[in-house]
């Protein structure tokens, strides 16, 4: 960005940062200590220069920036991503998996969702007045999708991408949480209404006030963000990202957020965008509330930019995180088929086309990792209620347009034949985790065992 451009979105900026409470001013102070303040703001500065440099490859590469792999090359050796393919990923911070499952299958998924809603077209979802992303959670299709084999082996292989230093720690990456989301069938259309811009979900001023969320990225706040390791899950596990209880937060953490696509959609036609550079970014959006204010270091001030308290999503903008050039850093993901599934960072910046210019419907059912862990114990047993129960899972039980219990649909899917593995019935709660598998860490052992006891006693 030239330097007169950048001055005067900086002006901008200015004028539009917020000041929360006081007590954030202490927060704030408590991010970089003294011995680390020089070392931070070099590093900032030079963050700066390579976002500029980052900004710029990705625009020239495109959506090709995005790695791709097919998935049967994945199975065929041995379920994991090839080590050079690992390390392209983690630091781009998503992929897609392709051919996860067959293209005749996932059209026929489509195919019945969209049958589903005609039947049920009073569920609601959004835009209210022509929902395209539904608010039904356990439709036979979603139910299937969730506990398919090898939507579960796909699974797997990038929850692999993150590790654990301490093996006594209670955190199993290979095992799986259902965390039942939605289902988005959107409309070719020059409408703007089902914009979202970009952000990041699961906590917003949490990652800074919330100690155990911030201590991962202690790295980036002594002035060492370029050897910051984002796939370190020792801490993520306990991290809270809703300190607010604004009952419509993500109630677990989700490793990787995902969809499988099933429908042909091609670039810009209505789907996802991502700024595909892991550690330059969120180093960026960590450092950005000690610089915000006129580019000097600055811990006195209450202001987060993008941060609101009790809004569990993060917003960063071209205007208070000019540095991010996200008019060129955001890119659309490559054309997907039906059966791909595509994956991204926890922390990866991402967001919704505007519009949708293309000729079919862009359809894909949400599907997240969610490692087995303490914090994901929780949720898990209120899925498995909502699933008894056909009800409205717990996250979005405020949502205002959710207008019907799916158990009032003679056709919904919150039945035990739709859950196709056994390791489905896992993920509901419907079946214990074996906890005496050879080759587990003790901290596996021991956050299985605490799953089966807390069901148990459910």
């Amino acid at each position: 960005m030239p330097s007169a451009v950048l001055d005067q979105t900086l002006d901008g900026s200015r004028k539009k940062l917020p000041f929360l409470d006081q007590r954030f001013a202490q927060i704030k102070r408590s991010l970089v200590s003294s011995q680390h303040k020089v070392k931070v703001i070099a590093s900032y500065e030079r963050l700066c220069k390579i976002l500029e440099v980052e900004a710029d490859h990705i625009a020239r590469s495109g959506p090709a920036i995005v790695p791709e792999i097919e998935f049967d090359d994945v199975c065929k050796n041995g379920g994991a991503l090839p080590e050079g393919f690992v390390d392209l990923v983690r630091d781009r911070g998503c992929l897609i998996l392709r051919n996860v499952v067959s293209e005749d299958q996932a059209t026929t998924w489509e195919g019945d969702l969209k049958e589903y809603t005609k039947r049920n077209n009073t569920a609601g979802g959004y835009p209210k007045n022509d929902p395209q992303t539904w608010n039904l959670w356990w439709t036979p299709p979603q139910v299937q999708i969730r506990s398919h084999e090898r939507v579960m082996l796909a699974m797997d292989c990038v929850s692999k991408l993150w590790h654990v230093t301490d093996d006594s720690l209670p955190i199993d990456l290979a095992s799986q949480v259902v965390y039942p989301d939605r289902f988005r069938i959107r409309h070719p259309s020059k409408d703007a209404e089902f914009t979202l811009p970009a952000h990041l979900d699961s906590g917003g001023i949490e990652r800074w006030e919330c100690p155990v969320n911030r201590s991962n990225f202690q790295a980036i706040f002594e002035g060492n963000w370029d050897t910051w390791d984002g796939w370190a899950a020792d801490r993520r596990y306990e991290a809270q990202s809703d300190l607010y209880d604004n009952g419509a937060a993500c109630s677990c953490w989700r490793s990787l957020q995902g969809w499988l696509s099933l429908s042909h959609t091609s670039t810009g036609e209505g789907t996802l965008r991502l700024l595909p550079s892991l550690k330059a970014s969120v180093a960026y959006m960590m450092l950005r509330p000690l610089f915000a204010l006129d580019e000097t270091f600055d811990d006195t001030q209450p202001t987060f930019p993008g941060a609101t308290p009790g809004n569990t999503q993060f917003f960063p903008t071209q205007e208070l995180h000019p540095h991010l050039l996200l008019e060129k850093s955001m890119i659309g993901i490559p054309p997907v088929r039906p059966g791909d599934y595509v994956f991204w960072h926890c922390d990866l910046v991402h967001e919704v086309d505007k519009f949708h210019p293309g000729t079919r419907d862009s359809s894909v059912v949400y599907n997240a990792c969610t490692p087995l862990t303490p914090y994901n114990i929780k949720s898990l047993a209120s899925v498995r209620e909502a699933f008894q129960k056909a009800a409205v899972p717990k996250d979005f039980v405020c949502y205002d347009n959710v207008l019907e219990e799916e158990s009032q649909h003679e056709g919904h899917g919150a039945r035990r034949e739709n859950v196709l593995s056994r390791r489905g019935l896992q993920g509901l709660g419907l079946e214990p985790f074996d906890d005496l598998e050879e080759g587990l860490t003790d901290g596996q052992r021991t956050v299985r065992r605490l799953a089966n006891e807390v069901l148990a006693q459910c």
